[in-house]
């Protein structure tokens, strides 16, 4: 009886242990809020940015972001609604209106803006969202998360920019690499491109050859592993169901005791952005996170 309950207790340590793991991440994001509600880098104040990335990776982990506060401080919603007036560009808008959403509330109706509107007059003739190729990514990605039309035209553009390698970059001529990748076919499938469609399954192809010995994935050839293009490929890969275990390993390799991410194996750097964009990948979800 007394091993019976031994080996019992190991099973619920163990249990226990890999479900506190699990919920690190959060916990750390969590951690690094500010009592204006925005989210800071150890020793830095509050950022817009970084608080449109927390918010959507602690979506992501199954927190609840919208209400999250510190005592008598104010919620992620308060912090991006005072800063809403200032969202002019196209990247601006895209990450406020991915943000909003992933707080639950609604882009077309917030702080006294229709982002969603704001968004649409960036889309040029040709299909391009913003000044550049990721911006027209990410508006894509935006648009799907408030639920509104997609310009076709711009499916059609993302389209156009895909290299002879099956890669995309940040702009028109500009070198492929794994995020920007990444995020095309995330917008590609979010406007209904079929998986087996050249655009997105040679991306996939570009993306494989990225990966590294240690399952982890590159920004590009001449650069080894790092765990936010490691997250970005898995969420590209998750739009197509294919599988992630390696990969996904690497990331749980990169967790570190307090919770947050590893930029890379041995080096910390920006840990509050790097575990945000982490947090979906290792959840099995990807953008945009609704």
């Amino acid at each position: 009886m007394t091993r019976r309950m031994l080996i019992l207790t190991t099973l619920l340590l163990a249990i226990t242990t890999q479900v506190a793991q699990a919920a690190g991440g959060g916990d750390y994001l969590a951690s690094r809020q500010k009592l204006s509600g925005g989210f800071a880098e150890p020793g830095s104040a509050a950022s817009v940015s970084l608080t449109e990335w927390a918010v959507m990776g602690l979506e992501a982990a199954g927190r609840n972001p919208a209400t999250m506060h510190r005592s008598g401080g104010k919620t992620p919603t308060a912090f991006l609604a005072a800063h809403a007036a200032g969202w002019h560009n196209a990247y601006s808008l895209e990450r406020g209106i991915l943000g909003v959403v992933a707080l639950g509330k609604n882009p077309s109706s917030f702080a006294g803006r229709n982002l969603v509107r704001a968004l649409r007059s960036k889309v040029a003739s040709n299909g391009r969202i913003g000044k550049f190729s990721n911006s027209t990514y990410w508006g894509v990605l935006a648009f799907r998360a408030a639920g509104a039309t997609l310009p076709s035209r711009s499916l059609t553009y993302i389209r156009s920019l895909q290299g002879s390698a099956g890669g995309y970059g940040y702009a028109p001529g500009a070198g492929a690499d794994s995020n920007d990748t990444a995020a095309a076919v995330m917008a590609l499938r979010a406007g209904g491109i079929p998986c087996g469609w050249k655009a997105v399954a040679h991306a996939y192809d570009y993306m494989h050859g990225l990966q590294r010995g240690d399952h982890g994935y590159a920004l590009n050839a001449s650069a080894g592993s790092d765990s936010q293009s490691t997250s970005w490929v898995i969420q590209a890969r998750i739009k197509c169901r294919l599988v992630n275990t390696g990969a996904l390993d690497y990331l749980a390799a990169r967790k570190r005791t307090n919770g947050s991410y590893e930029y890379r194996a041995g080096l910390v750097q920006t840990p509050a952005w790097v575990t945000a964009q982490v947090l979906p990948a290792v959840h099995g979800r990807a953008y945009p996170i609704r």
